[in-house]
């Protein structure tokens, strides 16, 4: 996938009451990198909501297979084209290659972080 500068896990606000629902969306990576999923997680609203958008990473073209935000916004266009967002209970989905990716706006979370870089502590 990216490498490790790039964030594998975004924000967004899906369909739902009043002016929508915040969603966690994150890349779920098998041991060599390679996507197996975008996991959806809210905490907005009436419990814990969450499902997963799978995928195989022999199934993605090019740019999916390399980009974890390219991945998530066809996800992300998928789970608005379906409202799979209302279909939590029927379990998770299978990617559609051919769904329009969303253009919303998408937030990175901890992008540019460095792994195994220690935090840095001033006095107060």
């Amino acid at each position: 996938m990216n490498n490790a500068a790039a964030s594998s896990g975004f924000l967004c606000t899906l369909p739902g009451e009043g002016k929508g629902i915040a969603y966690h969306v994150a890349v779920c990576l098998a041991g060599a990198g390679h996507p197996t999923g975008v996991r959806f997680t809210s905490f907005v609203g009436d419990g814990r909501r969450s499902f997963e958008v799978l995928t195989e990473a022999a199934s993605l073209p090019g740019a999916l297979a390399s980009s974890c935000e390219a991945l998530c916004r066809l996800a992300i266009g998928q789970v608005v084209r379906d409202h799979l967002y209302e279909k939590t209970r029927e379990g998770d989905s299978v990617l559609d290659t051919d769904a329009m990716a969303w253009d919303g706006e998408l937030r990175p979370v901890g992008a540019g972080v460095t792994p195994g870089r220690p935090r840095q502590r001033f006095p107060v």
